[in-house]
């Protein structure tokens, strides 16, 4: 039981020192993980502490001398925000899509492009500077239309983009439709096109993009 009370604090304090909006189906999800409890476990009496941070030498496997620095020295706490970094770019992806593309696009989709993409994200956010965390805020209108845009990654305080994950549409000649899956980066400001990998759509056009910021 030690051990989910530890991942307990782990979650809350990571969650609590970070600017990044997370939703509570998110943290209902990471609950849903833990073990079920035992009959002695619900009927026995919690021992419920009052900690306060001078106490903080009591938890040092837990927690830091800081609480609002718990994010940028714990790994698994990172690891925590870059799930649910890759989770919002595949649930904003799937909205971009729309029934008809992602009804065809999908399983190539979750199986080549966001085991990539989720590295990508990891290499990308342990280069942030620690007051980088507190601002970190990920976009939520992915573009329509024929917009490229599935989700931004940017710093909250000064409007600055850190990463931009998109799709470009491509027609070689006499070859089809294909989706083209890549991302620009803040570490070359924005100067090179780093793919991720390309989908087959087929011979007829694809729909227009079913995002929400019709550009």
């Amino acid at each position: 039981m030690l051990q989910w009370m530890k991942r307990g604090l782990v979650i809350s304090s990571a969650l609590l020192s970070i600017g990044l909006c997370v939703p509570t189906d998110f943290v209902r999800d990471v609950h849903a993980e833990q073990p079920d409890k035992t009959q002695d476990e619900k009927t026995e009496n919690p021992l419920i502490y009052k900690v306060n941070q001078e106490s903080y030498e009591l938890f040092h496997e837990v927690l830091p001398s800081k609480t609002d620095d718990y994010i940028h020295r714990n790994a698994s706490s990172a690891d925590l925000i870059n799930h649910f970094i890759v989770k919002q770019a595949h649930e904003q992806s799937m909205r971009k899509f729309g029934d008809t593309i992602s009804g065809k696009i999908s399983n190539p989709f979750e199986e080549s492009i966001l085991p990539l993409l989720q590295t990508v994200i990891r290499e990308t956010t342990k280069t942030l500077p620690e007051e980088e965390w507190a601002h970190l805020k990920v976009s939520t209108n992915p573009a329509g239309g024929l917009g490229e845009k599935i989700l931004h990654l940017y710093n909250e305080e000064n409007g600055k983009d850190i990463f931009r994950f998109h799709v470009r549409r491509d027609q070689p000649p006499k070859q089809g439709y294909y989706f083209n899956f890549h991302y620009h980066t803040y570490l070359d400001h924005y100067e090179n096109h780093h793919n991720l990998g390309t989908i087959y759509w087929g011979k007829d056009m694809p729909p227009r993009w079913n995002g929400e910021d019709r550009v």
